[in-house]
């Protein structure tokens, strides 16, 4: 069994909105996991579209999941990637999808545009049941924020504060 990561509105492992992803077109049954608490974190605030920090969601749950090892497919090789794939969404829908018609796997490993490896849960695959939600934690955003929250500036360009200094990766 490997542990997954999710930072959710929700306690379960069932697509809710299904809006297109990197990895796969709207409507796909798939929900993104993530390697560690802090990666589920990150990939939430990168989702979030707010002014401040302070306006970010206050009702979420960290979810733990446990997935069955052998479960996983790494069909996207770094080999298989498109050259321009963290902006190359038709390229990168495609593969997964051919995943998620395939039902080779219940987990698909990719990379993530913000670095390391996010995977691919198919909430439709027959081995969903396999998974087990093994903590399930009310996960405010205001106390890991404080600090950054009186860092920021009050306008709504705050996102854009880290690089202002022009540097470079």
């Amino acid at each position: 069994m490997i542990a997954l990561w999710r930072l959710s509105n929700s306690q379960d492992l069932q697509p809710r909105a299904r809006p297109a992803g990197r990895w796969h077109s709207a409507g796909a049954p798939v929900v993104v996991l993530d390697a560690n608490p802090a990666a589920a974190v990150f990939a939430r605030l990168a989702l979030s579209e707010v002014a401040h920090p302070r306006a970010l969601p206050r009702h979420y749950f960290l979810l733990e999941v446990k997935a069955p090892g052998g479960a996983v497919s790494d069909v996207v090789s770094e080999a298989d990637l498109p050259v321009h794939w963290q902006t190359d969404l038709p390229a990168t829908r495609a593969l997964g999808n051919a995943w998620l018609a395939s039902g080779e796997s219940l987990l698909l490993r990719v990379p993530s545009a913000a670095g390391g490896v996010q995977y691919l849960l198919n909430a439709a695959h027959l081995q969903l049941s396999q998974c087990q939600i093994v903590s399930s934690v009310a996960y405010p955003y205001a106390p890991h924020l404080a600090g950054i929250a009186r860092a920021v500036r009050e306008d709504a360009a705050w996102l854009a504060a880290a690089d202002a200094g022009g540097g470079q990766d």
